[in-house]
């Protein structure tokens, strides 16, 4: 490793790449209610989207693929509370 190269944890583009989707969830579970929390996915997917593209400009592909694992776990709480809102 270089010494311009750090590792990825003192990274903040990382973090926000990969919170991103599960900040927004967790917004939406506080504020509005755990199972209508489903809606984040949309917002989640659309902001990594734009995310991943920006990441892709700057050629930061380690940001890109925190981007991408943040989506993921954006779909995974929101998958949660949709089978909370949708299976009563």
């Amino acid at each position: 490793m270089s010494a311009t190269e750090s590792t990825w944890w003192v990274d903040p583009m990382v973090w926000i790449g990969l919170l991103q989707g599960s900040i927004i969830w967790l917004v939406m579970a506080v504020y509005l209610s755990v199972p209508a929390a489903w809606i984040s996915l949309a917002c989640g997917g659309l902001i990594g989207f734009f995310l991943y593209l920006v990441a892709l400009g700057y050629e930061d592909y380690r940001f890109a693929k925190a981007t991408v694992w943040g989506v993921l776990v954006n779909t995974a709480l929101s998958s949660f509370s949709a089978i909370l809102a949708f299976m009563q």
